[in-house]
């Protein structure tokens, strides 16, 4: 996954309180590690149970955080496109080649005395 952080909803603390601190430990673990891995842990009762309920809610935030990286990336094609004037839809400025047209490459290549 290419995330390093998830949301932890202090609504999780009815859930924990009902854990024995050894089951809130490994309760954790388990999110921890499906949050990196999206293997889920073999947990048994009442922290299987919590578990389930907050997968839920990880897994409604990672759909979310899904559309929301897509939107910034269109949104960063189209304004490569306009800046590079190609005001079409297929988005045919956008190259891998892109990364090295930055103001300083630009200011160089302009530059007379280089």
């Amino acid at each position: 996954m290419d995330k390093n952080s998830f949301l932890i909803y202090l609504d999780y603390q009815e859930q924990f309180e009902l854990l024995t601190d050894e089951e809130a430990g490994k309760l954790i673990k388990a999110i921890i590690k499906y949050e990196k891995t999206g293997e889920i842990t073999n947990l048994e009762g009442m922290a299987k149970m919590a578990f389930s309920f907050i997968k839920q809610q990880l897994d409604r935030d990672d759909e979310k955080w899904k559309e929301e990286k897509q939107k910034r990336s269109n949104a960063g094609k189209k304004g490569m496109a306009n800046r590079w004037k190609d005001n079409t839809d297929d988005n045919s400025a956008i190259t891998d080649d892109n990364k090295n047209n930055s103001v300083k490459s630009v200011i160089s290549r302009n530059n007379k005395y280089n």
